[in-house]
């Protein structure tokens, strides 16, 4: 499993287990070369499903989904403190894995599964309580387009289209990675608040449109 991991993410393997009830009809050859005695469809899935779960469990670990839940042995703490602050990261934990989760640990904008961060939309300093730990204020993103979204050099339209800050030189744009034409995949209504503040008050609009901005960016 692990020489999988590290080779393609695991990708190569999960579609060789992909043999279903059909290719068992028609008899296709089984791509995996895993002896199945019995219904050969249904062990691949099984197969498949563990390979996936045990993918996840890689991802969430290269990414520190687990790490808030370590206990807090600051001493310089109090005890209301330190109840406060675990309290404070067990929910931090609890939204990565539900953003990563929706995302099927893997970034939105790229599809890789490595170094994901969970991104408030809607930053964190600027979400009351319960829109801090609300998993459609989250993106599962890899770390360039994390960090430029969080700083407004990028934004997402409703359709998912990627948008450059006009600010941003579109040279220096492709540099990072971030390139035109590319789309964020997943987004649903439930997001649309959260992104519509992002728009607003994060994104280096410079008083262009996110329309104007796409164009631009196309030029």
């Amino acid at each position: 499993m692990d020489e999988h991991f590290d080779q393609d993410g695991m990708t190569g393997l999960l579609q060789r287990l992909s043999y279903s009830a059909a290719d068992q009809t028609a008899k296709r050859e089984q791509p995996h070369r895993i002896p199945i005695n019995g219904d050969i469809a249904n062990g691949s899935m099984t197969y498949r499903s563990a390979a996936n779960l045990y993918r996840k469990f890689r991802v969430a670990q290269e990414s520190g989904v687990w790490e808030d839940f370590k206990p807090e042995i600051q001493g310089s703490l109090t005890p209301t403190e330190r109840k406060m602050m675990t309290k404070a990261r067990v929910g931090q934990g609890r939204f990565r894995y539900l953003v990563l989760e929706r995302w099927d640990y893997r970034c939105a904008v790229t599809n890789v599964c490595l170094l994901l961060t969970a991104s408030h939309i809607k930053p964190w300093r600027s979400s009351s309580d319960k829109e801090r730990l609300d998993a459609f204020n989250g993106i599962c993103l890899s770390p360039v387009f994390d960090k430029a979204f969080d700083a407004g050099v990028i934004t997402f339209g409703f359709d998912g289209h990627l948008i450059l800050s006009p600010r941003v030189p579109k040279i220096e744009a492709r540099k990072l990675g971030l390139n035109y034409g590319m789309r964020l995949r997943g987004l649903g209504q439930h997001h649309r608040p959260y992104l519509e503040f992002h728009q607003r008050n994060i994104w280096k609009h410079s008083g262009a449109s996110l329309d104007e901005a796409f164009r631009l960016w196309a030029v």
